[in-house]
This record gives structure tokens, C-alpha cells and sequence, in this order.
């Protein structure tokens, strides 16, 4: 299959979650053996490249605070119309404007459609977007071939909006094991060396963007009194308009890393405070590494983690809760072990290998129903079937059967 990906930044940029799932899922398919192509906008001072296999075509914009957005769409909007007949599937990772645009230009074109809602809640897309989609009135979502989401209370929102329950279907995140793993405790000891952390200290830590939503204010509320009844490192690993301007006791602030792996490494405990989230990509990677977790519970929390079983569970924005846990898993070493052989037995459900089983059969399905395109004939040549329709100017490329 010849597959598109529209996201809004691609590796080795500064990339968000959906965008960091995008690469995964590029990454195998192409291992696969079908031809995957990402359109994105260009930042960082990044140019068009092929990373792992895959055709990254990053796209210029107006680098204007006002403008940025617009022009991107714009441009995606041109380079879809001339390209997008070469595609098989137009699958979109967030469906903010650029899947209103992703879906037309595959309906134009002939081609399947393939959207991910990447967060549910009041910072998810069908929230957020909500006074554009007066314009749009929700064109993507509700055309879209197919709509992936990662929870039920994604599912909801969907359904709320007129998408058909038949063109849903509900596919987690997943996770690179061979990536993200434990390490022995000599290793751990290395680890935090390299990274300047206590060696006997028992490290707690938060990955993410440090904003209100993630929780990063109640998990700093919280802190002192968990800092007072046991020996604790918190480390924060991000940076964000939340981050704290002075030196916090107890607190080590690392700033924004490409990569959180050596952090979870070298952490016992690893806290999710955040107030909304699809499905975390930082929480499956500390279940991947073997840490103990706190986490609040909203979203696909509750497709992810049992409470007591491989997590703590507690109420979102309650700082109060959320040190009564992190006291117990700082107290007692029994918990934080139990917590995270089970969380590493149940994040093997959602290997990267599973996932795109699930999205490659979904593009399958959808193949398998539309329509074949009527062949273009050259002069004198007799009729057949065409295969593969690239654009007017590339007849060499057509394939006969």
C-alpha cells in the first residue's frame, strides 16, 4: 500500500505525542514492506528527508505567530490537491483543521481516509476545536472513512457529533519494548550518575509539557509533604509556561529532553498528575520501564492501569490524594516492586507490532470496498484495468494488471 501520513511536526523536531505515534506506526509499516510518506509543516529549521524508510515532505509556512497556522493549511491544502491521487490512504494524526482538509482531498481524489483523535476531554480535539468546527461543522470527522480513538470517552464525543458508530473504531497507542525497558539496579546506579541524580534517594518523576492541564501545579503543591516524611527526589523532565522560576527543595528540574528513556530508567516511581490525556505515551513508557506509578483518573486511564494492581489511582486535581499515594509508594519499597512487575506484564498488550496489525487490517478493509478507478487509456492502446492512478504528468509510473 502507498500510505500518507498529515501531521503537524514529524521526528527529529520538537514533536507531541500524536506526532510521536505517527513515527512508530511509519516505521513498522514500512517494515513491512508498504511505502509511507509524511506531509507536515516545517520547523526547527528542518528540511524535506527520508528517516527510517519513510518520505518526510516538511512544508513551508509564514513564521508569524497569526499567519503560521493558515499558511501551513494552505500549502496542505495545494500539495494534497496536485499529490494526493498517489495515495491509497490519507491518514490524518489529529483531527484539527488539516483532517477537514485530508478527507476532502481524499473523497476528490477517490482514496480512503483513515483519522486518529488523538485526546478526549476539554483539551481534545472535539472540545477544543469546537468554535472552528462552526465552519467546518465537524467535515473530517464526520466523512472520514474510518475514525480511530483511543478510549470510550473519545468514542462518546464522536458518536455525540454524528460519526456512525460502524465507521469507528477504538485502536490504543502503542509502544516500542525494544526501546523501552528495565534496567538492573548496577545499571540503574550508572544511569543516574550520567544524569547527576541521588543515588539512594528514592526518584520520583514527571514527563511531560509543563502546563495546567498536565497537573504539573497540583503535583508541586503536593510535593512538600511527601518531601517531608521520606528521603525523595522529585524530577521533572520538560518545560513549559508552568515552569517553576526559582529552585523548589527536593526538586530537580531537568528542562525539555528528545527522549525520556534514561529518566525512567534511572526513576522508582513515575506520577501522571494530568486533568486530561488520550492515551499517555509517557505512562506506557514508565509501565515499559518498570517503574511504580501514580496516575489520576480521567480518559484511558482506565484502559491502561488497574488501581492496586499496577498503579495508584486518584481523583484528578485532588493534590491531597495524590501525596497520600506517593507517600505510600516512597514508603514502602514491597508496593513500588509489585506495582511494576505488573505494569510491565500488562504493557505488552500494547506493543507496537499489535497496534498496527489493528490500523493495517482497518486500511485493508477499507481498500477492499472502494471502488476501482476507471482506467486512462493512451491512444491505441486496448483496455485494462489501472492499479495505481499517479498524476497526469507521470504515465510512466501507471501500473497495468
Amino acid at each position: 500500500m502507498k500510505i500518507l501520513f498529515c501531521t503537524l511536526a514529524y521526528f527529529p523536531g520538537t514533536t507531541g505525542g500524536a506526532e510521536r505515534q505517527a513515527r512508530l506506526q511509519a516505521e513498522d509499516l514500512v517494515r513491512r514492506g508498504h511505502e509511507v510518506t509524511v506531509v507536515c509543516a516545517r520547523t526547527d529549521g528542518l528540511r524535506s528527508q527520508t528517516i527510517g524508510g519513510v518520505r518526510v515532505i516538511r512544508l513551508r509556512r509564514i513564521d508569524r505567530r497569526r499567519l503560521f497556522r493558515i499558511s501551513y493549511l494552505v500549502r496542505l491544502a495545494v500539495w494534497l490537491a496536485w499529490h494526493g491521487r498517489r495515495y491509497d490512504v490519507v491518514h490524518v494524526h489529529l483531527a484539527n483543521l488539516q483532517a477537514d482538509i485530508g478527507v476532502l482531498a481524499a473523497r476528490l481524489h477517490g482514496r480512503c481516509s483513515y483519522v486518529k483523535l488523538a485526546c478526549g476531554g476539554r483539551v481534545g480535539e472535539i472540545q477544543r476545536f469546537a468554535p472552528v468546527a462552526r465552519l467546518t461543522r465537524w467535515y473530517g470527522l464526520r466523512h472520514a472513512d474510518r475514525v480511530q480513538v483511543l478510549s470510550a470517552e473519545i468514542e462518546r464525543e464522536v458518536s455525540a457529533i454524528g460519526v456512525p458508530a460502524e465507521r469507528t473504531v477504538e485502536i490504543p497507542n502503542g509502544i516500542d519494548l525494544a526501546e523501552f525497558h528495565p534496567v538492573s539496579a548496577p545499571e540503574r546506579e550508572t544511569v543516574r550518575a550520567e544524569l547527576g541524580l541521588p543515588q539512594h534517594a528514592v526518584i520520583v518523576l514527571f514527563a511531560g509539557r509543563l502546563v495546567d492541564y498536565k497537573g504539573i501545579g497540583d503535583l508541586l503543591e503536593a510535593w512538600p509533604s511527601v518531601r517531608l516524611r521520606e528521603t525523595a527526589e522529585l524530577v521533572v523532565v520538560g518545560s513549559g509556561p508552568m515552569e517553576p522560576r526559582r529552585a523548589l527543595d527536593g526538586v530537580t528540574l531537568c528542562g525539555w529532553a528528545e527522549s525520556p528513556l534514561r529518566y525512567l530508567q534511572a526513576a522508582d516511581v513515575f506520577v501522571h498528575p494530568s486533568h486530561a490525556d488520550g492515551m499517555s505515551n509517557a505512562v506506557l513508557e514508565a509501565m515499559a520501564c518498570g517503574c511504580a506509578l501514580v496516575a489520576t483518573e480521567h480518559g484511558a486511564t482506565h484502559d491502561l492501569l488497574v488501581d492496586e494492581h499496577d498503579a495508584l489511582l486518584v481523583p484528578v486535581r485532588s493534590p491531597t490524594a495524590l501525596a497520600q499515594a506517593l507517600q505510600r509508594l516512597v514508603a514502602d519499597r514491597d508496593l513500588r516492586n509489585r506495582l511494576a512487575a505488573n505494569a510491565r506484564q500488562s504493557v505488552a498488550r500494547f506493543a507496537i507490532a499489535r497496534v498496527v496489525d489493528q490500523i493495517e487490517a482497518e486500511y485493508r478493509a477499507l481498500l477492499s470496498r472502494r471502488p476501482k478507478q476507471p482506467a486512462r487509456l493512451r491512444p491505441g492502446r486496448p483496455s485494462a484495468d489501472i492499479s495505481t492512478s499517479p498524476p497526469r504528468n507521470s504515465p510512466t509510473e501507471w501500473s497495468v494488471k
